[in-house]
């Protein structure tokens, strides 16, 4: 039995070995060697030498010859891995060993069923990764001189591999049958009943490509089977047969390969930039701002009173005042309005909720006042005692949800809710029509409190709650026109208070090409990311310093005008992908 050890003990060492140096995403990625075989049907016809019980390897010449056949449908799932089903019959024969009490031969048939995993040892060592990732690198940036170029290099990786070698174990069962009546032993009870006894199997799978879907081959086999496989019973727990077999294999469709980039042929490539259309924007009249953001402060149980220092307050009014300092970055800004919306959760009664969030905005207004000496003119305060609409927002975008993710979760000081429970989820649509219904909040929160025997809206009071008491603030300030010099140095600190033209005249103000120049068109871009006009400069100033991925990122946004039309195709006309010419200093593409 050490023999059959042996064998079974490489074979998986090879397969692990070789698996464990070989990326799957260098296999997937290597056009160059690793394939993926697609279905497959084989029909074999082989041979069998015998080894019954314990026969010894020094005497496998005298094991006896037999025939069989066999029948298998594969796939291979990933380049290096597949599976295989096999449906095999036999004519086994075989003489009682070890004491050969005579050297006749007795035969009987079998039907064998086998359920295999291949592993494709000569894809292993097609290509290292490294190497296939330098051919693709030094392929795809290369520029071609010509079709013939490229279709040679083409085909060298779509060279198809002619011989291919695979490894496999397998398990499956046997069914005995057709036995002589002549008994192999005499002096061991011998049975003739047919019989199912369980199998396993290894071997070695080497085929030739002949044609487009056709392939010979020839497999080797060590087969193992449960004792009793030929109704003589020994101490042996096995019954073995070496099976070598030769016949063909039929794939059901063209071998996979992974889809190629093709590279593209770059005949003529514009070399110098024309003059490009950059416009200058439209001033703006009145340069208005606004900063808007949401303040969670925590208040003791029935109070309107802010204390700066409770719980979690020092950060969120702290939040806030950047807000409040942002916008006051220079002593000519002007605060024109500050907007409080203060809102409550629903769980105490509506009229207590009332006062509460009256109270409590009112207070962050005088706490405001005190703190930045703002006249309360400029005030605008409003509440809503009991904020549905978003604890309807949260109902309805439930699926899938762990972080709090509506906007009075985005403080990154909140506690990550835990994933939404099942029995939130399955009353969810109970708790949705309850909160839609046009009737007494104190009555309608009730109603909740008895959904799924309370404990949904348990859950939301701990987790989803807090975050319905908030209060929305939006500012809003007025910015006079800036001048260059005090425009480069607000461009990089607060690009928010340049407008677009101011934004444009910075970068006429430096060289054309310089690094601060490409600089203020691209934070124009990004500072106003809807207006076509900033989008244009940017993919401009991207043409003209030959980054042309980022131009074609900006021209998206560009819009459709001429001069949008008109950058695209420079941009075609550098990569080289177009035909075009020159004509009064302009490309003109043939379409």
């Amino acid at each position: 039995m050490k023999k059959y050890f042996y064998i079974l003990c490489f074979l998986c060492t090879l397969c692990t070995s070789a698996s464990a140096h070989t990326a799957p995403d260098s296999i997937a990625v290597d056009t160059f060697g690793a394939e993926k075989d697609p279905f497959y049907m084989q029909l074999y016809l082989g041979v069998n030498k015998s080894a019954n019980e314990n026969l010894p390897w020094t005497e496998f010449t005298r094991y006896p010859w037999s025939t069989g056949i066999f029948f298998a449908i594969g796939h291979e799932f990933k380049p290096l891995w597949g599976w295989r089903a096999a449906l095999r019959i036999n004519r086994n024969k075989s003489r009682n060993v070890p004491v050969c009490e005579s050297y006749d031969v007795w035969g009987w048939n079998s039907t064998s069923l086998f359920g295999d995993v291949t592993f494709d040892i000569t894809d292993v060592f097609r290509r290292s990764r490294h190497q296939t990732r330098n051919a693709y690198t030094e392929a795809d940036d290369q520029d071609f001189d010509s079709e013939a170029e490229m279709h040679q290099l083409d085909t060298i990786r779509r060279r198809p591999h002619k011989f291919n070698l695979k490894a496999f174990v397998g398990v499956g069962g046997a069914y005995t049958w057709s036995f002589d009546k002549v008994p192999l032993s005499y002096t061991h009870p011998y049975s003739r009943a047919s019989r199912i006894a369980p199998a396993f199997r290894v071997g070695l799978t080497a085929t030739y490509r002949v044609a487009d879907r056709w392939r010979v081959g020839l497999e080797l086999s060590q087969n193992m089977y449960g004792d009793r496989f030929n109704g003589v019973a020994y101490d042996t727990p096995l019954d073995t047969r070496t099976n070598l077999k030769v016949g063909v294999t039929y794939l059901f469709m063209k071998k996979k390969k992974r889809t190629i980039k093709k590279p593209v042929v770059r005949i003529n490539k514009l070399k110098q930039c024309p003059p490009l259309p950059l416009i200058m924007p439209d001033p703006e009249d009145t340069k208005l701002r606004r900063i808007q953001g949401h303040a969670f402060l925590d208040f003791p149980v029935n109070e309107t009173v802010i204390y700066p220092d409770y719980r979690n307050n020092p950060n969120e009014l702290a939040k806030i005042q950047r807000s409040i300092d942002s916008a006051m970055f220079d002593k000519s800004v002007t605060i024109t309005s500050i907007t409080l919306h203060g809102y409550a959760s629903p769980e105490s009664p509506y009229s207590n909720n009332t006062r509460l969030a009256k109270g409590r905005t009112e207070s962050m207004k005088n706490y405001l006042m005190r703190k930045y000496h703002f006249d309360s003119q400029i005030f605008l305060t409003e509440y809503t005692p009991e904020d549905w609409d978003n604890l309807k927002g949260f109902l309805v975008n439930t699926d899938g949800r762990r972080v709090k993710g509506d906007f009075w979760y985005e403080s990154p000081n909140f506690i990550e809710m835990p994933e939404v429970p099942g029995y939130v989820l399955n009353n969810r649509d109970e708790l949705l029509h309850i909160c839609n219904q046009e009737m007494d909040p104190d009555a309608k929160n009730e109603m909740l409190k008895k959904v799924g025997n309370g404990e949904p809206y348990r859950w939301l009071l701990q987790y989803v709650y807090p975050g319905l008491r908030h209060t929305d603030y939006i500012i809003e300030y007025r910015i006079k026109a800036f001048a260059v010099e005090k425009g480069r140095k607000l461009i990089y600190a607060h690009p928010e208070a340049l407008s677009l033209e101011e934004m444009y005249n910075v970068a006429t103000s430096y060289d054309e090409l310089s690094e601060e120049w490409l600089d203020a068109l691209l934070i124009a871009a990004k500072q106003y990311p809807d207006d076509a006009n900033a989008n244009l400069n940017a993919a401009c100033a991207c043409v003209m310093t030959k980054r042309l991925t980022d131009a074609k990122r900006f021209l998206k946004k560009a819009g459709n005008t001429s001069e949008a039309r008109y950058v695209s195709n420079v941009v075609k006309a550098m990569e080289g992908t177009v035909k075009w010419r020159i004509e009064n200093r302009r490309v003109v593409v043939d379409e």
